[in-house]
């Protein structure tokens, strides 16, 4: 680390993280435009049924289940920026053969699952790999800004890109909004490559392949708090892939939205998440990490709760959906800060990589089952009671999470603001036992 980047007080003074952050901010940005542009390509062009649509979001994280504890050991044994730049490169390639094809009248559902999947390899290695980067690049008492300025760029970008890309699907069509997606990985590629702070080189005997992810799996499934942390996650991802397969159908099927009043009420989602993200660290000071993380739950499911309920005028419809939404934001991203926090300093670097493969492995591998079933549930009891059965579920988890024992010893980790106390940091992954 260059010496005014080590002595830099909070990471504004950090010239290699801001280009690690602005990069990323761009590409989230228009990965949130091809989570909308995918199946609206789907619906609009090839006029694609329930089925079909919660087939193509399964296929999109399919490779989590498949490829990700590999991709830990492959992050924990070699330089985690190439795999980063690989990665991102892959998917820009990848996402320009939509456009390609539909200019060529050759779009069809197969290549959609094809592209789906790609794009669904490169990403699980990609997100591996990046939260094993950053304790190399900044240190660890800046973790928690770090995560917080990260995580209110995927937060925002989660809602505020799915707006832009309403409106962008509506001016240039769905086929053509998945470049502005291409090009922002792009432009992650070029800040990646412009980082100066060396990475270390991780020294010592190779075990095997099975044998190291083994080990990523027991620090994990050891750690009590971890444990359950990842269980909750598993069970939020499992219910929220189910609204994003049914949100399109509800929103324009049912609630006559257009794609560009779906996007935009996705997109004030973007309010609360930048105010989760400015207020998430003063509230782990006050509550405590476990408690923080599940009121910021809690507080996320509930506020789901509008989403099926909206009804009356179209005035009224449109500030429901978008209460739910921002409500939603804010409560999702105060979790999100302090559960990856809360990971990152308790493992050691030699594990980020694994022990993230494994929280991404079990969080994530049940995504292709929520897509799925979201297709199957908007099919069997239509859009707007499929979705009050799946926010249902969400609170039941939510207050589940918030009642447990275990989660307040994440009290005696509670990761603060550097300004007010360094992290602390784990030699020994099982140390909250």
């Amino acid at each position: 680390m260059s010496q005014p980047d080590r002595a830099a007080r909070t990471l504004w003074g950090h010239a290699d993280f801001l280009r690690l952050w602005g990069g990323q901010t761009v590409a989230l940005f228009g990965t949130q435009i091809t989570l909308l542009s995918l199946p609206l390509t789907a619906m609009q062009l090839l006029d694609a049924s329930a089925g079909q649509l919660g087939l193509l979001n399964a296929l999109e994280y399919l490779p989590v289940a498949c490829v990700t504890l590999l991709a830990g050991v492959l992050a924990d044994r070699v330089r985690r920026r190439p795999l980063l730049i690989a990665a991102n490169l892959g998917r820009a390639l990848v996402l320009a053969l939509i456009p390609v094809f539909a200019w060529a009248g050759h779009l069809s559902m197969v290549l959609l699952y094809v592209v789906a999947f790609t794009t669904g390899l490169f990403t699980a290695q990609f997100d591996v790999a990046y939260q094993a980067f950053l304790p190399t690049l900044i240190e660890k008492r800046l973790l928690v800004e770090g995560n917080s300025k990260l995580q209110s760029s995927q937060s925002i970008a989660q809602t505020a890109g799915q707006g832009a890309s309403g409106v962008l699907i509506q001016l240039l069509t769905a086929p053509v909004a998945v470049v502005v997606n291409s090009v922002g990985y792009l432009v992650s590629v070029a800040s990646l490559l412009s980082i100066r702070t060396p990475e270390p080189v991780r020294t010592g005997p190779r075990r095997s392949i099975r044998a190291e992810i083994v080990e990523g799996l027991r620090v994990t499934l050891a750690h009590p708090v971890l444990r359950v942390v990842m269980v909750e996650s598993a069970w939020f991802n499992l219910m929220w892939d189910v609204v994003l397969v049914v949100m399109p159908l509800y929103g324009i099927r049912s609630l006559h939205l257009g794609a560009a009043g779906l996007g935009l009420v996705i997109a004030a989602g973007s309010v609360g998440a930048f105010a989760g993200s400015l207020v998430a660290g003063r509230l782990g000071l006050r509550l405590g990490t476990g408690r923080a993380m599940a009121v910021g739950m809690v507080i996320a499911c509930v506020a789901l709760l509008l989403l099926p309920a909206a009804a009356g005028s179209h005035a009224v419809v449109v500030t429901l959906l978008m209460a739910g939404y921002v409500v939603n934001g804010f409560g999702i991203t105060i979790f999100n800060v302090h559960s990856v926090a809360l990971r990152q300093a308790l493992v050691p670097v030699e594990l980020t990589g694994r022990v993230s493969a494994t929280y991404r492995f079990a969080a994530f591998a049940v995504i292709p089952v929520g897509g799925f079933t979201g297709g199957l549930l908007a099919g069997w009891l239509g859009p707007r009671t499929a979705l009050a059965v799946t926010v249902a579920g969400l609170v039941i988890g939510a207050v589940a999470f918030l009642g447990s024992r275990v989660v307040r010893r994440a009290d005696a980790h509670t990761v603060e603001p550097p300004a007010e106390r360094t992290l602390v940091t784990a030699g020994d992954p099982a140390q909250a036992h």
